[in-house]
């Protein structure tokens, strides 16, 4: 199973690639709070992309309640974290999920202590690429756009599109 936090969806709805999770995963859950975050919060502020994940919820985005013990796990991480990064953390525990996608580097680190694989939203653009779920232009045209809506160093942004010319030209696979 892939959990989802709101930061991907959002971004990935942003720069009209929200289709390459049904695509690459088939099926995304999400907690209550990140529904809540994206969708109900999103569309009271009038945010597109609110509507775009709403569209996919019950298509391939599910949302997934917490049992008693995940609540109370989630409640101790929503000391330290967003309602949303804990509810995804505590989800991804409940369910034995293979992967969490989230990209603030604190909660990723808590899921990694916790042995939870974690990509972010570049990384989900650069998986993408590497199974040809996408083309390298689409890939390119994808980080920079996604660069004006994420908090991308240029660094960060460098890297991923020299990692994604790598994939082009079959020096990474």
């Amino acid at each position: 199973m892939i959990i989802s936090n709101s930061s991907p969806l959002i971004l990935l709805a942003k720069i009209n690639k929200l289709n390459l999770l049904e695509k690459m995963y088939n099926k995304i859950a999400i907690p209550y709070e990140v529904y809540n975050e994206v969708v109900i919060k999103g569309k009271n502020e009038n945010y597109s992309d609110a509507a775009l994940v709403e569209k996919d919820i019950n298509e391939f985005i599910f949302v997934k309640d917490l049992n008693s013990e995940s609540k109370k796990e989630a409640e101790k991480l929503k000391k330290i974290l967003g309602s949303g990064e804990s509810e995804a953390i505590a989800l991804c525990v409940q369910e034995k999920a293979r992967l969490l996608l989230i990209d603030n580097l604190e909660p990723r680190k808590i899921a990694q202590i916790k042995s939870i694989k974690c990509r972010s939203t570049p990384g989900i653009l650069l998986e993408a690429l590497k199974n040809k779920t996408t083309t390298f232009s689409e890939y390119e045209s994808a980080i920079k756009e996604l660069s004006k809506y994420a908090w991308l160093s240029g660094d960060i942004v460098a890297h991923f599109l020299d990692a994604g010319y790598k994939i082009k030209q079959g020096e990474i696979k």
